[in-house]
């Protein structure tokens, strides 16, 4: 082999290993990982990015005069947020128990949505996502919805509901 073929298949070589980390960045941009859980009848998924932590839901002390879908306030390791009611604000389908807090950093604070069940944590293509689920009502804080119908939430425009500035 003369040192032209040599330094030709080196050279082919890191070009193809080149072109496998561009594709996998590529993928990864198009990829939201999420953690998937149950509010009632429906499942939602909280992109990671914004999701702080998810803990048992802790004691909830009512705040006279607020909306049904606020709870209250809650305490979790030491700061004190506002708690949501997922099911009660996005008007879900079937009863809920919620059994654990999503809690999510905000602007103001963190704030915690109730969540029945966490299922796992997953990678979502955001290409895949059905667009025209961001448009019906219940679902107007929606990036989409996947096939299996997991409801990946846009906490941004969650955060900005107008539902959710108290006065």
């Amino acid at each position: 082999m003369s040192d032209t073929q040599a330094i030709r298949r080196i050279l082919d070589a890191r070009a193809a290993q080149l072109a496998t980390a561009l594709a996998e960045d590529q993928r990864a941009a198009d990829e939201l990982e999420v953690a998937a859980c149950t509010v009632g009848n429906e499942r939602y998924g909280f992109p990671v990015r914004y999701l702080r932590e998810i803990v048992p839901l802790p004691a909830i002390t009512r705040l006279p005069h607020s909306p049904a879908w606020i709870l209250g306030v809650a305490q979790v390791r030491g700061s004190l947020l506002s708690v949501v009611d997922l099911a009660r604000l996005c008007t879900v389908g079937g009863p809920s128990s919620p059994r654990h807090l999503a809690v999510v950093g905000a602007p103001e604070g963190p704030i915690g949505f109730t969540v029945d069940d966490v299922l796992s944590c997953r990678l979502v293509s955001l290409a895949l996502l059905d667009p025209e689920a961001r448009d019906r009502a219940e679902h107007r804080a929606a990036l989409g919805v996947t096939e299996d119908l997991l409801v990946v939430l846009d906490i941004p425009k969650l955060l900005a509901s107008p539902e959710l500035i108290v006065q």
